[in-house]
């Protein structure tokens, strides 16, 4: 009986495992939706960025694959010219369900702003704002260890510098694999309840003697 209490603990933690794993950018395998108004991938009048250039595509921010370090802001990223669309320019990130997050990482060109909001509580709140850089081309920005805060939804925009904007990559991490599905509670639930009522089967009967 032992090693079969044994083996059902040794199976139920690894079946809730992955709600205890280390901080992992959940982005690449739970988005289920990206969206982003048109007017991208055109650039002003006389600009001098066509050459190098290539076509944007949404779904680079979210592939989980970061472009070369102070590459062409406007090849390999989604990219968009401000004066040649609307304003305000808002890429939205659905996931699939809700994670508590704690990191977020952004690449995009150098010498603009951007900013990262989440939905909650029916409202957009801030969480990151990846400054501009003295540097060139597409450059990352750490938030470092943020207040965690759950959502399952980011909103990306940019605003100051030149007014060409792009962005290559945006990761957020989760904290301890994030919030467990229903599914994986009831699980847990259900198996610690069988461990425990195994262990009291075997509990031992009380003796009584009269002396």
């Amino acid at each position: 009986m032992r090693n079969s209490i044994g083996l059902s603990a040794a199976i139920l933690a690894a079946a809730i495992a992955p709600a205890a794993a280390d901080a992992a950018n959940v982005i690449p395998s739970n988005w289920s939706s990206i969206t982003a108004p048109v007017g991208d991938g055109v650039l002003r009048p006389g600009s001098p960025w066509g050459p190098g250039s290539n076509a944007p595509a949404l779904d680079r921010i979210v592939d989980g694959i970061f472009a070369p370090e102070q590459h062409q802001w406007n090849n390999d990223s989604f990219w968009w010219d401000q004066t040649q669309t609307v304003s305000p320019y808002y890429i939205t990130i659905q996931l699939n369900h809700s994670f508590s997050f704690d990191r977020l990482v952004l690449q995009g060109d150098d010498n603009d702003n951007y900013l990262v909001e989440y939905w909650s509580g029916g409202a957009w709140h801030s969480a990151f704002t990846a400054a501009a850089v003295n540097s060139f081309g597409l450059i990352t920005r750490d938030s470092g260890i943020l207040p965690s805060f759950s959502t399952d939804r980011f909103r990306l925009s940019a605003f100051g510098g030149d007014q060409y904007y792009a962005i290559s990559e945006f990761q957020a991490f989760a904290g301890g694999g994030g919030v467990p599905e229903p599914a994986t509670w009831a699980m847990m639930i259900l198996g610690l309840g069988a461990i425990g009522a195994a262990l009291r089967r075997r509990r031992p009967a009380a003796t009584v003697r009269f002396t």
